[in-house]
C-alpha cells in the first residue's frame, strides 16, 4: 500500500509531548529526505521524523535501508495504520493544515543574511551574492567589501549576468535604462550579433541564459579549432626558441671553457666571470676536470674569486680576490692541480690531434720516432706493437 501525499508546506514540524497535552513545533534546519516509498520524511538532528504527524520512528543512519525499518513495523500498511492512529490521538501537522505557509513567514530572515542571495553566474557556477540597491535597481556584487573594481552583476532568466564594476554604478543605471525591452532581449541581440559573424566568437554565458547552447557550440567550433591550431602554432615555435636558447648557451658555455683553458696553456690571466649558465668560469673549469673541491671554497670561488694569472718568478698559479672577503687558506692547491690538469689535457689533444709530436713519420709506420720499435699511430693514439695480436698477423 502506498501512502498518498496531499499539498503541504515547505515548512516541517516535529511533534511533543507537553504536560497539557502534544504541540508542534517547527524546525527551521530540518532537511527533505528523498525516498520510493511515497513518504514525506525530513531528517533533523540525527532522528528521520514522519511528515503528517512530526513523529520520529529511525536514525538518520537508516536512510540507505528505510524499505527494512519499515518492514521491522509490519510493513507499508501496519505503518499507515500507525500514522492514522496517531493523527486520531494529535492532529495533523501544521505542514498539511497550513499548506501555503513558507519558511520565511515562521523564521523571519536575519537581517545580517537579508541581502545575501545563493545563486549561479552566466556560466553555471555558484556563488553568494550581496544584493545593492543603485538608483530603484536591484544589482549583486560577490564581494560585499567596498571593492573599487568589485564585478556588478544583475538578475536574468535564473541567472546572474555580470555588467560591469561597481565604480561604474552611473554608466551601469544609464545602460539599463537605455535597455527599454530588458535585459534579456538585449543579450539575445548581441549573442545573435555573434552568431551571425563566422570570427566572432559566441559568449557561453548568453548561450545559457537563452537555452541555445547547442548554437553556441556549432558556432564556436571552428573558431575552437583555429585557435587550437595557433595555439599549438605557438607552441611549437616557443618550444623551438627554447631549444635554440639552449643549444647558443651550451655553445656559449663551452667556447668560455675552451677560451678559459687557452689561456691557462698560454699562461694569460683569467677573470672569474659569470657564466652563461649562471654559475662562475672558474668553478665550472674545477668541475669540467672532474676536481673536487669542497663546498665551503666552492662558495669562495663564486663570491670572492675575481680572477687567476701566472706568476713567472715564482713559477705557480696565483689569484686575486676582492677585497671585501677574506683569504681562502686552501684555493692555491687547488688551483695548481687546476692548471696542471688544463696542461696535460692540452698535450693529450696535441698527440691525438695530429702528427706525432716525437717526430715520427705517421703515413710511414712512425719511422724516425724514437718508440717506433715498441709503438705504433692508430686511430689517434699511440699503440703498444703486440706480436700476438690476431690483427696484425700476417701469412
Amino acid at each position: 500500500m502506498e501512502v498518498v501525499i496531499t499539498k503541504h508546506s515547505n515548512v516541517y514540524y516535529i511533534c511533543k509531548r507537553k504536560s497539557d497535552g502534544f504541540i508542534f513545533e517547527a524546525i527551521e534546519k530540518a532537511k527533505g529526505v528523498r525516498n520510493k516509498l511515497g513518504l514525506d520524511l525530513f531528517r533533523y538532528n540525527g532522528r528521520v521524523y514522519e511528515g503528517r504527524t512530526g513523529l520520529s520512528f529511525a536514525n538518520e543512519s537508516d536512510i540507505p535501508s528505510l524499505a527494512a525499518v519499515i518492514e521491522k513495523f509490519g510493513g507499508m500498511s501496519k505503518l499507515e495504520e500507525i500514522i492514522a492512529e496517531q493523527l486520531s490521538k494529535i492532529g495533523e501537522s501544521p505542514r498539511y493544515i497550513r499548506p501555503d505557509e513558507r519558511k520565511q513567514d515562521i523564521f523571519p530572515p536575519d537581517p545580517a543574511k537579508a541581502n545575501i542571495v545563493y545563486g549561479k553566474d552566466s556560466y553555471g557556477k555558484r556563488h553568494y551574492f550581496y544584493r545593492i540597491e543603485y538608483e530603484g535597481y536591484e544589482l549583486f556584487t560577490l564581494n560585499k567589501q567596498a571593492d573599487f573594481f568589485r564585478q556588478v552583476y544583475v538578475a536574468c532568466e535564473g541567472y546572474m549576468l555580470g555588467i560591469g564594476q561597481h565604480h561604474k554604478l552611473e554608466d551601469i543605471k544609464q545602460w539599463l535604462d537605455g535597455l527599454t525591452n530588458g535585459v534579456k532581449s538585449e543579450v539575445e541581440r548581441l549573442f545573435n550579433e555573434s552568431l551571425a559573424n563566422p570570427q566572432r566568437w559566441v559568449d557561453y554565458g548568453f548561450a545559457n541564459i537563452l537555452g541555445r547552447v547547442d548554437e553556441a557550440n556549432a558556432h564556436n567550433a571552428p573558431i575552437r579549432a583555429a585557435n587550437e591550431r595557433e595555439a599549438q602554432r605557438l607552441n611549437e615555435e616557443r618550444a623551438a626558441k627554447r631549444i635554440a636558447e639552449k643549444q647558443a648557451e651550451k655553445l656559449a658555455y663551452e667556447q668560455a671553457i675552451q677560451r678559459a683553458e687557452e689561456k691557462i696553456v698560454k699562461r694569460e690571466n683569467v677573470v672569474n666571470t659569470p657564466m652563461p649558465n649562471g654559475k662562475h668560469l672558474i668553478m665550472q673549469l674545477f668541475r669540467e676536470h672532474d676536481i673536487a673541491v669542497p663546498l665551503k671554497t666552492q662558495g669562495w670561488i663564486n663570491s670572492a674569486l675575481h680572477s687567476i694569472k701566472y706568476d713567472a718568478k715564482n713559477e705557480r698559479w696565483s689569484y686575486q680576490y676582492f677585497k671585501s672577503s677574506k683569504d681562502s687558506t686552501v684555493f692555491s692547491d687547488y688551483l695548481q692541480r687546476l692548471a696542471a690538469a688544463i696542461q696535460t689535457k692540452q698535450q693529450f689533444d696535441e698527440i691525438n690531434e695530429g702528427p706525432c709530436p716525437l717526430g715520427g713519420d705517421i703515413e710511414n709506420d712512425c719511422d724516425g720516432c724514437t718508440y717506433s720499435g715498441d709503438y705504433y699511430y692508430k686511430d689517434g693514439e699511440c699503440v703498444l706493437r703486440d706480436e700476438d695480436n690476431e690483427d696484425d698477423m700476417e701469412l
